[in-house]
């Protein structure tokens, strides 16, 4: 049997060891933090103060690998969705949802407790706390075969057939690499200036509330920053001011509640009357975000593995960058199925699988950031559709919103969240059903400037401009309708 190391031991640290805990005898996480005994944030994850989410399809892998983990989190303490509406607020009206599972809705530290309590119990795995990486083990034939390492005042080698990166936002797998003598290609990057503030609360009776859910945007006004309240384990009540574009929500009380007064929603505000604050506001902010290219490496280290965002980063206002980790735990559980081993070829076809994962994510991140001036997008291929496909989105909300329409509303976010393909919402019935209700004025503005092929050019009614992911990527409507 083999042996692997796995360098994280966050979320997807801890479900790529899950996962090939199946075909090796030993796996071991080597994690720089002295882990916690209890649910709570470590040093190496600033940011798991601030909300978490996972998308439906995050979700939904997650309970695959680990059956029965959100009835775990519930009978711990995370509150539920069952019988709450979800709450969306715009300029052009309101919109409820109706929530039509149970789902626990808790903190990052106490989803990563729970995991990694679930995976201490398998007797192949076992965490190496407090330990640093210093650099991969790589041989004169190409092959990645250890790591070493430093812990307390010893340094020392750790083998292993297979390595996986899964160091999170401030990976150094780059620097091992061009240290080894690699070139590493040409990343693709936004910088998008991003951040937020988040405030906890107490709030007595908080499960009586009809609502779990409060999404407050104001696109009109760019300068108003996004709001979320939301409930989790503790009694607590989370709210965050996310906003791009060097437009940084406050992190002082005073400004930060001031912020809130302006939203100027009701039920926000009477529940901020009940509220009480359990500590000042903490800001977070992030300047850039980046895919690296390591798929198009044709001498990348056989034995090794990049996982999250040591792969790809993306924006977090987007809730984008735990489900990814999961899907991408979930395409190696596929593969190493498939191949019934780890063999020399595994590296190299999960890193190229991999990025078929991860290009719809990145995509839809960069269309809604394109709103902003400020945020500026470095590729190496230029991207068409961006503005197209964030207007035809904000006009599709609006439609809902306007005309009450929760299904359309919900393939917004279905597609915004990588569970349906882009074709799902960006096609000809869709845009005739915008024309009728003359929402359509910006998108031909669009189309007049040459910027997307015109309407006669859409075969099968598809716009061939909105790129063609794979089908195989996202989850059959036959499927969905099941859910």
């Amino acid at each position: 049997m083999k042996k692997a190391v796995i360098i994280g031991g966050g979320i997807a640290g801890l479900t790529a060891a899950h996962v090939l805990s199946d075909y090796c005898q030993e796996v071991t996480i080597i994690e720089r933090d002295t882990l916690p005994a209890t649910p709570e944030t470590r040093p190496g994850t600033p940011q798991a103060y601030h909300p978490h989410h996972l998308t439906p399809r995050g979700r939904m892998i997650l309970e695959q690998l680990f059956p029965g983990l959100n009835n775990e989190l519930l009978q711990n303490g995370a509150p539920g969705s069952l019988g709450k509406n979800i709450c969306f607020f715009y300029p052009f009206g309101e919109l409820t949802l109706s929530d039509p599972g149970n789902d626990a809705a808790c903190s990052r530290p106490f989803l990563e407790w729970h995991i990694r309590q679930r995976v201490l119990k398998n007797r192949n795995i076992k965490i190496m706390p407090a330990t640093t990486v210093n650099d991969l083990i790589i041989d004169q034939f190409n092959n990645c075969t250890g790591v070493a390492v430093t812990k307390g005042n010893g340094a020392f080698p750790i083998a292993a057939d297979l390595v996986v990166v899964a160091t999170g936002f401030y990976s150094r797998l780059n620097e091992w690499l061009i240290r080894h003598g690699y070139t590493i290609p040409e990343a693709e990057v936004v910088h998008t200036q991003l951040g937020y503030s988040t405030r906890h609360y107490t709030v007595p009776h908080f499960r009586s509330f009809p609502w779990n859910l409060l999404h407050i945007e104001n696109p009109e006004q760019p300068e108003s920053p996004t709001c979320v309240v939301t409930f989790m384990e503790n009694a607590t009540m989370e709210i965050i001011l996310g906003n791009i574009g060097g437009l940084y929500p406050p992190t002082d009380t005073e400004g930060f509640e001031k912020e809130l007064q302006k939203l100027n929603i009701p039920v926000l505000n009477d529940i901020l009357q009940q509220a009480i604050p359990l500590e000042a506001p903490r800001g977070y902010r992030i300047k850039d975000v980046t895919l690296r290219h390591y798929e198009k490496m044709g001498d990348w280290p056989v034995g090794l593995i990049a996982m999250g965002d040591a792969f790809c980063s993306f924006d977090p206002i987007h809730g984008t960058g735990m489900s990814i980790a999961v899907m991408q735990a979930d395409l190696l559980q596929k593969t190493l199925q498939a191949r019934g081993s780890i063999t020399p070829a595994l590296s190299k076809e999960f890193l190229a699988t991999a990025h078929q994962i991860i290009a719809p994510a990145w995509w839809m991140n960069a269309v809604s950031d394109s709103g902003s001036t400020e945020v500026k997008h470095l590729y190496s291929v230029p991207q068409r559709g961006l503005d197209f496909t964030r207007i035809f989105m904000e006009q599709t909300t609006r439609f809902a919103v306007n005309f009450n329409q929760p299904e359309i509303f919900g393939l917004v976010w279905l597609v915004k969240t990588s569970f349906l393909s882009p074709h799902e919402l960006i096609n000809r019935p869709l845009f005739e059903m915008l024309k009728d209700a003359g929402l359509t004025g910006p998108l031909e503005a669009l189309i007049a400037a040459g910027e997307i092929s015109p309407l006669e050019k859409w075969k099968n009614g598809i716009c061939p401009d909105i790129p063609d992911f794979s089908e195989t990527l996202f989850v059959p409507k036959a499927v969905l309708s099941r859910q």
